[in-house]
């Protein structure tokens, strides 16, 4: 039995913006390595950055560099790239998690994370509690939770660990109620990283299956993905990004060629 989502119309691309990059790089510290050594230019290949040295003698990774592009409320769009590429980095970025080392972004909108498991802030909470939490948020009253409980409750397979602390939960009992939960109100975006749920046969089966349903009534979604399949039913969009570069923005299937061409 699926969660209940809030009734609203399917997605319209718009030609208003939901967030704008202009000439936005992202530097990330790195503690503890020398500019000289051999363990800074493997971090360098491993990351899939560039090493900068500061005037202090820090030294940083380039994770994201000169990145310029518009999302619009509406879209939905792929992120494509090798491991190290910048993925991940751009989702945090777009999310308000990061903020940009130089360049601007303009922000239009709020955009939801479904991209790490350190959703929670008190692991001490309840499932039930957390629950009652976000609920209250969305929907500014407590009247109707009961039902929606017993439905996230099904949804989830979290039974009686509901009402356990969050901080017992295993990895999959996490993903899967802030699954739920996110997916369950009325969003204006949505960024996802599909390897958050990785090797989780409850994950690749049941939510999909819900974010079928998310995606059939929401607005924006940002997806990055390995699995062309994946962003084929879902994305028209395609963003390919190369150690932290742009490289391809376009049509979602040609941006799928450009990656399987080596672009990475």
């Amino acid at each position: 039995m699926a969660i209940p989502v809030d009734q609203r119309s399917p997605a319209v691309i718009s030609d208003q913006p939901l967030v704008e990059l202009d000439g936005v790089c992202l530097d990330i510290p790195v503690e503890g390595v020398g500019s000289r050594s051999l363990k800074a230019a493997l971090v360098g290949g491993l990351t899939g950055g560039l090493l900068n040295r500061g005037r202090s003698g820090g030294v940083s990774v380039r994770a994201l560099n000169d990145l310029s592009f518009t999302i619009n409320k509406g879209e939905r769009v792929a992120l494509l790239g090798h491991n190290g590429a910048g993925k991940s980095t751009l989702l945090r970025l777009l999310c308000d998690v990061y903020r940009p080392s130089s360049g601007r972004i303009r922000r239009h909108g709020q955009v939801v994370p479904l991209i790490n498991k350190g959703f929670w802030v008190d692991t001490d909470l309840s499932g039930r509690h957390a629950a009652r939490a976000h609920y209250l948020l969305n929907r500014n009253t407590i009247e109707g939770f009961n039902s929606f409980l017993e439905e996230l409750t099904a949804f989830t397979e979290l039974a009686d660990f509901i009402h356990l602390p969050i901080r017992t939960y295993s990895d999959g009992m996490r993903t899967r109620l802030q699954f739920g939960l996110l997916t369950a109100f009325r969003h204006e975006a949505l960024a996802l990283d599909e390897g958050i749920g990785a090797g989780d046969q409850w994950f690749l089966s049941r939510a999909r299956h819900q974010l079928t349903r998310f995606l059939g009534e929401v607005g924006t979604l940002i997806l990055a993905s390995h699995s062309n399949d994946l962003l084929a039913q879902f994305c028209s969009r395609g963003l390919v990004l190369k150690h932290g570069h742009l490289v391809f923005d376009g049509p979602l299937e040609q941006a799928i060629e450009a990656y399987t061409q080596g672009l990475d």
